[in-house]
Order: C-alpha cells, then sequence, then structure tokens
C-alpha cells in the first residue's frame, strides 16, 4: 500500500534514516533500545576525547557535569587523564556551589539548613550533559520512525515484524506521533502501534509462562520452543533498556 506523505505540524526535528532502518532490519528485541545504547556509549566517549580541550565545552561540563550512572561509565571508558581534566574542574564548580551551603550547614546545624544542602545535591546530581544528548538522539529517532512508517512501505514491514518497541519507547513514539502529526496520521500511527503491541506482549506473556513451567519436572518433555530468553525478553520489554538475552 502507499500512503500519501504525512504532513507534520512542525518540522524541528533531523531524519535519521540510516540508522533507524538498520536498527528495525537487525534482531534486536528493541530497535529503539539499541540506538540509545549506541547513542550512549557515542557521548561518553565524545566527552572524553578531544572535546575535553574545547574551552566551550569544558564551560558546560563544569557547570552541568554528569548524573550518577554517566560518570561511572566513563571512568569505566579508560581515559584517565581526560577525566581527570574533565573532573578537576568540574569539581571545583561545585565546590563553589557548595560552599554556602556547606556554611550554613556547619553553622546552623538546622533541619532547614540539612533541606537546603541535600536538595542542592541531589539536583547537581541529576543534571547530565550525556543525558541531554541522549534526549535529542531519541527525539530524533523516534522521528524518523514514525515518518518512514508513514512513507516507506519497507520500512512499516520491518516495523510490524520487529518484537519491539519496548512500552517506555512505545510511548515515546506515541508522543511523537501526536507532536509532530496531523490528525489522520496521527491516527494511523496510534492504532498500528497499540495494535502491534498488543500482539507482541501476548505472544511475550505466552513465551515466559512456558518458560517457567519448563522448570517444573512435570514438563521434561515440553519444547522450549521461543521461550528460552523469555525472562529477560520480558526484562527488555518494560523496562526499556538493552539488556542480555543470553544466560
Amino acid at each position: 500500500m502507499i500512503r500519501q506523505p504525512a504532513i507534520l505540524k512542525n518540522v524541528k526535528y533531523q531524519l535519521e534514516t540510516i540508522p533507524v532502518y538498520d536498527a528495525w532490519a537487525s534482531d534486536a528485541t528493541c530497535p529503539l533500545c539499541t540506538l540509545m545504547d549506541a547513542a550512549e556509549h557515542r557521548h561518553v566517549n565524545y566527552y572524553l576525547g578531544n572535546s575535553v580541550m574545547n574551552p566551550e565545552t569544558r564551560v558546560l561540563v563544569n557547570e552541568t557535569g554528569f548524573c550518577s550512572r554517566h560518570f561511572p561509565m566513563m571512568r569505566e571508558a579508560g581515559y584517565a587523564h581526560h577525566l581527570g581534566l574533565v573532573g578537576h574542574t568540574h569539581l571545583q564548580t561545585v565546590r563553589g556551589k557548595m560552599a554556602g551551603k556547606l556554611k550554613s550547614l556547619s553553622r546552623r546545624a538546622s533541619a532547614k539548613a540539612a533541606v537546603e544542602f541535600s536538595s542542592a545535591v541531589r539536583s547537581q546530581a541529576v543534571e547530565c550533559l550525556i543525558c541531554r544528548s541522549m534526549e535529542r538522539d531519541l527525539k530524533r529517532y523516534s522521528y524518523t520512525a514514525v515518518m518512514m512508517y508513514g512513507n516507506e512501505d519497507e520500512f512499516r514491514g520491518l516495523f510490524e515484524e520487529s518484537p519491539g518497541p519496548c512500552l517506555i519507547h512505545a510511548a515515546d513514539l506515541a508522543d511523537m506521533a501526536v507532536e509532530t502529526l496531523k490528525k489522520n496520521e496521527m491516527q494511523y500511527f496510534l492504532a498500528a502501534l497499540a495494535g502491534h503491541l498488543d500482539s507482541a506482549l501476548e505472544e511475550l506473556e505466552a513465551d515466559v509462562l512456558r518458560f517457567t513451567q519448563k522448570f517444573d519436572t512435570q514438563n521434561d518433555g515440553m519444547e522450549w520452543g521461543n521461550s528460552r530468553d523469555a525472562h529477560a525478553r520480558t526484562v527488555q520489554a518494560l523496562s526499556g533498556r538493552v539488556v542480555r538475552l543470553k544466560d
């Protein structure tokens, strides 16, 4: 079936057709999870690469920093010298921001001072340049998938054959359809997404039930079917993270 090109409410996102097509053409349990996993590692390496010598980037790093997920990932990436450079100037900035809170906490030792201090710490801990970059990537990938589904028969076939997306990224796709499509195109995509998800989750539920039944000695003769990794695929479907499917 050939459809008319989707009519957009706005065009503020760029298309990323090749990586999105390749992700759905793979055997990924959730194509968007796979894309975001690659994006995450790409951004970790970026902030540990030559960007550390860029004054504008260092200013952003100093003021914003990285969350409790991505800072440890940067440590594990192995660029010790560059991480030290980034960490040094960012630490200086954080100390400056916390100086007043720490002084107040020391002098007043009150519940109010404690709340102000803990709020400042938690606010600092959730800010992250890598998270911001990944949010932009997810918008582009979601936008591209929505557009390609409406305009390209081949991609539509890949989309409908895929076990994904996970529930988390299905919500992102639904939000993007509402944001960027006219009403008729939005309804077409949302109905297709809902039907696909319902079918995929029903199949997964049957698979994970069979998986649990295989641990009963009474079912030794039962075939595994497609259930050997159903426990891991269930985590993937519900959590939206790339998980190891094989034990």
